[in-house]
Order: structure tokens, then C-alpha cells, then sequence
């Protein structure tokens, strides 16, 4: 069942107000099978019509995440126990189509469906009144629970991310009526943290997933305990203690998940202290480094991955003199390769960012303030304010009586629930899990792959043995113009790569392999081949290393393979 912002008539599969209406959309012969298609009605709105097996969807047209539209994304009728979904074409969001609730990605909210029938061989939908004359789309919630007095259990979420969220919706939407508390140190409810370093002066108000009044309507206690720092989790006791207001604090709980992200890494070299030194993690980290970036300011940039990368992107945007110090010989090559992170190192050029590679930093020059940057090789590089993206640590030091993996994060079984502690269960930066394909422990940094832990975390702490099979997807964008996705997990195939498409125009595909499998799969500007191949990888239908080398695949042929599944590919 979902709930609309608006009132709402409850039916299996439709989304719909108070007054609806009914909407002819077209001649069932004009809707190919395992296809979708974006309908406009007459007052302006649009619907977008799914066939598989016969069957239509109607669904509002664009993600409830950043509004990419749909219909040039992934529609499946389903499979391997699932129900027809839609994803979206950029960040693999995707959504049930009888339902509209979130299956799986970044999102927070669902999208809206509506009834459909065939009458005469024409199909028809009803849609609220408002949406038949021109009105908004309405985002949904799958139906939630509320706190019962004669629940005793407490659940406590340790974090204010995306995971702790995803874990407290998934509580109440799967039914739970305990007390749930979200502890987190920030000051701020849980935000789209991914945007900070894209969009460096974005108010935090902007980036919020929920308002505060969700927490209250749904009794995640106290609207999230803020400014809390857990300073001990004893796991034999089941007890948590933290600092609020520098008031020690404890209390007990029946199951708990740690959810508390990573500490930027920073440079322990002469001269880190001084000022207008700064790493990347909360809203007020981007809003000091905004307020220096004017253009003609000489910023420079430290570390050559994600962070790193989108950091100088924003600068160079913003009209800053940007530099990039990275140990690395090209950006990405921990995570692309040496061939694919070239491309980036030529697009750097392009755009007026420096890059220094195989470098380090000796020291940072100044009085009280930052002015240069001193390399290993001797080489002074003038600086008015310096970012360092040199990755993140797991916030893991409070944990007692757990195995922890030599990064400090926490080992856990595929339900994420830790070795020997039935009772803890871990998401996000802090979690080692075993990888569904190899059973290798992992662990991924990324915004998508925390709010699906967390989901699932939820489920298995309410007892529904859910294993996280869920292939890594993350993404990222740079100078306003370049879409790099990346699908699957190959950090040990990077030199392993085949490449389609023309790399000197950013415009490509590259498939990471071993022996005859394709592991992953990075898309420059190809959206949506890497929703495509995250869909054929989760059926075990990718091609073959030894059809890619006879040449007989390419993204058409990836389209193509799809529909011969019952899928639609843009």
C-alpha cells in the first residue's frame, strides 16, 4: 500500500487522489511488447505506459530522485522472484510498477502508478483529476508503522547518513512498532551528503532527505538525537554510551546499527594545522572552502579519486586556479585503471587543472595560513587554500568485542550482521561484506551501496534473512559535461579492460574482465548502458569476454539482449 502527499484512494497498483479521471492513451497496437512510452495528456502532464506480457503499467514519467526521465532508462517484467520494475537511466534507482515503492538505489520516495484497463483495444489509465488537467506528479511512501506503547524493543541506528535513514524507513515500513533512535554526531538531520562536493555552496536545507517533521510522524525518536557522540558500544552488555552537550549518556538496546561512515584521511606532515586546510565531509567543510573559492584562487586539490576529482571540477567551475596532487600515475586509477583514468588525466588538461602524479606532499608552507604546498620532489606549488580527498577511515574505534578487518571496518556475514554478535548488524563505510559473486570481503565507499545495506540491515534485524546481493553501482560528474557510471566490482581486473567507443571524445565503454566474465563496466557520456549492464549482470546474462573480443557486442547488441529478456532499454 502507498501514501501520497495528497489524499489518497488505496488500490493494489494505483496511486491515486480523491477524484480521478479516466484518460484514453492510445491503441494497444501503438505499445510494442516489453517496451515503455511516454504518453502526453491533454492538459500538459504526462504518464509513461509499460507492456510486459501483455499487461500496462502507468507510471508518473520521471525518477523521484533527481528527475531523470524514465522512459530512457530499464523496464523488466520481472524475474528470479521479482516483480516488474522501472530504473532510472543515471543512477540505477528503480521502482516496483505495481507499486511504485523504491526496490532498489538512491532514492528515498517511490513513484506514482495508476490503474490501467483495455477496453476496445484502446488503453485507458485513471489519473487524478490534477494530473489530467496539467498538475504535478505526486512522490509516494510505502505505508509505515507507528510506535506502539506495548513494544518494549529498542533499535538503536548509530549514524545520521543515508543508511540509518533507509534503515529507520525500512523499520517501520516492514512493520516494526519499537522504539527506534537515530544517534548521530552532526548537527544537521540525514542530508544528500553526494552533493557536497558537486555543489559546494548548496544551503544544507536544500540537501535535507526528509524534514524534520517525518522523524516526528513516524516516531524516530526525538526527531534523531543530533550532536550525539558515541564514545562506547559494549557488545556484551548491549549498552551505548555517548557525550550530548558534554553530558555523558547510556542506553540499552535489543539489536543496533552501525551506520557511522568514515573520517576523512588527513595528512600528517608539517604544517597540516595551519589554516584554510580543510578535508570534505559536512556542510559547513563545503561552505568554509565556497567562501574561498573566488575566482583567480590558487586551490589545490589532494588525492585523485572521487572526492578529489569532483572537488576540482566544482573549483575549476567556480574560475579558481586548480591544482591536483595524487599519488596515483592518472586520476581513477584505483578504481578505473591506468587506461581508462588517462582520459580523465587529457580532460584535466583541457580545462585548465593541473595534475601532478606520483606525487606526495612533504609539507604545506605558511605562517598561519596556508601559502604552498611543498612536493616530496622539492617542487613548491603556491596555494591560497588547500582540499584534501585522500579517502575515509571507518568510524569503528568505539566498538568493543568485534572483528574488524585491518581498515578498522566491521566483519560481517551476508545478512550484515557481525561475526559472533547476532544482535549488530553494520552499513555503509564501516561494513567488510562478503562480495555475492567471489564471497572476497569488501568494502565500498559509495552513496548508493550504504542506503541498500541499510535497507537490508533493517530487514535482517527484524529477522527476514535477507542476503545483500545487490551489485555496486556509483557514479559521478565533472566540468558539467562528463557522466562516468561505474556497475559490478573488478579491483583486481582494472588492467584487464576492453574499450568501445571513442575515448578522445569521452564518449565510451569499458568492460573489466577475468578469464571469460566481465566484472564490471565503467560508461563515459553512455547513459543508459550501465543500468543496462547492472540488469544483465543481476540475470547472469552480461556477454562473454569471447564474444566482446569477436566483436559481436556493443551497446546495441547490450539493448538488444535486454529485450530478448522482456526488457525495455532506451
Amino acid at each position: 500500500m502507498l501514501t501520497a502527499a495528497m489524499g489518497v484512494e488505496h488500490a493494489r497498483g494505483t496511486s491515486t487522489c480523491s477524484s480521478t479521471q479516466r484518460v484514453s492513451l492510445g491503441k494497444v497496437s501503438e505499445f510494442e511488447e516489453a517496451s515503455m512510452k511516454e504518453v502526453k495528456l491533454e492538459g500538459g502532464s504526462a504518464v509513461l505506459v509499460h507492456r510486459h506480457q501483455g499487461e500496462f503499467f502507468v507510471t508518473s514519467p520521471a525518477c523521484s530522485h533527481y528527475g531523470a526521465p524514465l522512459r530512457k532508462g530499464v523496464s523488466s517484467s520481472g524475474g528470479r522472484g521479482g516483480g516488474p520494475t522501472v530504473t532510472c537511466p543515471l543512477h540505477d534507482a528503480s521502482f516496483d510498477l505495481r507499486t511504485g515503492e523504491v526496490v532498489r538505489g538512491p532514492s528515498v520516495d517511490g513513484i506514482a502508478v495508476y490503474k490501467s484497463e483495455v477496453k476496445d483495444g484502446t488503453v485507458f489509465a485513471h489519473v487524478p483529476s490534477e494530473i489530467a488537467t496539467g498538475g504535478k506528479h505526486q512522490r509516494v511512501l510505502k505505508a509505515m508503522a507507528k510506535r506502539k506503547s506495548s513494544d518494549s524493543r529498542t533499535f538503536v541506528l548509530l549514524g545520521g547518513g543515508c543508511a540509518s535513514l533507509a534503515a529507520a524507513e525500512t523499520l517501520r515500513q516492514e512493520g516494526f512498532t519499537g522504539r527506534i533512535v537515530m544517534v548521530t554526531k552532526e548537527s544537521h538531520l540525514p542530508y544528500d551528503r553526494v552533493q557536497l562536493s558537486k555543489a559546494l555552496d548548496k544551503p544544507v536545507d536544500k540537501l535535507l532527505l526528509r524534514p524534520a517533521s517525518f522523524y516526528k510522524d513516524y516516531d524516530i525518536e526525538d526527531a534523531v538525537l543530533q550532536g550525539a557522540t558515541v564514545t562506547k558500544l559494549n557488545t556484551k552488555e548491549q549498552t551505548i554510551q555517548y557525550t550530548k552537550d558534554n553530558v555523558p549518556e547510556q542506553m540499552k538496546y535489543d539489536k543496533v546499527l552501525v551506520a557511522t561512515g568514515g573520517s576523512p584521511r588527513k595528512l600528517f606532515v608539517p604544517g597540516s594545522d595551519l589554516k584554510n586546510i580543510f578535508t570534505l565531509r559536512t556542510p559547513e567543510d563545503a561552505a568554509q572552502i565556497a567562501a574561498l573559492a573566488q575566482k583567480g584562487q590558487k586551490m589545490i586539490v589532494v588525492g585523485g579519486s572521487f572526492i578529489g576529482m569532483e572537488v576540482a571540477s566544482s573549483l575549476a567551475k567556480k574560475g579558481c586556479d586548480v591544482a591536483v596532487i595524487a599519488m596515483e600515475t592518472v586520476p581513477f586509477e584505483r578504481v578505473l585503471g591506468k587506461k581508462v583514468g588517462a582520459s580523465f588525466a587529457r580532460k584535466l588538461q583541457k580545462e585548465g587543472v593541473e595534475w601532478f602524479g606520483t606525487s606526495q606532499v612533504r609539507l604545506f608552507r605558511g605562517n598561519e595560513t596556508v601559502n604552498g604546498v611543498e612536493l616530496e620532489d622539492g617542487e613548491v606549488l603556491p596555494a591560497d587554500a588547500v582540499v584534501v580527498g585522500a579517502g575515509v577511515l571507518p568510524n569503528t574505534r568505539f566498538v568493543e568485542g568485534l572483528s574488524l578487518d585491518k581498515n578498522g571496518a566491521i566483519i560481517v556475514n551476508p545478512l550484515l550482521q557481525a561475526e559472533n554478535c547476532e544482535n549488530l548488524f553494520a552499513a555503509g563505510d564501516v561494513c567488510a561484506y562478503p562480495a555475492v559473486k567471489t564471497g572476497q570481503r569488501v568494502r565500498i565507499e559509495h552513496w548508493d551501496v550504504a542506503m541498500q545495506q541499510g535497507r537490508t540491515a533493517a530487514s535482517n534485524m527484524l529477522g527476514k534473512f535477507q542476503p545483500f546481493t545487490t551489485t555496486p553501482f556509483f557514479w559521478s560528474g565533472l566540468f558539467g559535461n562528463l557522466n562516468l557510471r561505474f556497475v559490478g566490482h573488478a579491483p583486481e581486473a582494472l588492467d584487464r579492460v576492453i574499450i568501445e567507443g571513442d575515448v578522445s571524445k569521452m564518449e565510451f565503454i569499458s568492460y573489466y574482465t577475468e578469464d571469460d566474465e566481465i566484472r564490471a563496466v565503467a560508461t563515459v557520456n553512455r547513459d543508459p548502458i550501465a543500468v543496462v549492464c547492472a540488469e544483465l549482470m543481476k540475470r547472469g546474462r552480461m556477454p562473454s569476454v569471447s564474444e566482446l573480443m569477436l566483436g559481436t557486442v556493443n551497446a546495441d547488441v547490450l539493448t538488444q539482449r535486454l529485450k530478448d529478456l522482456g526488457i525495455a532499454g532506451a
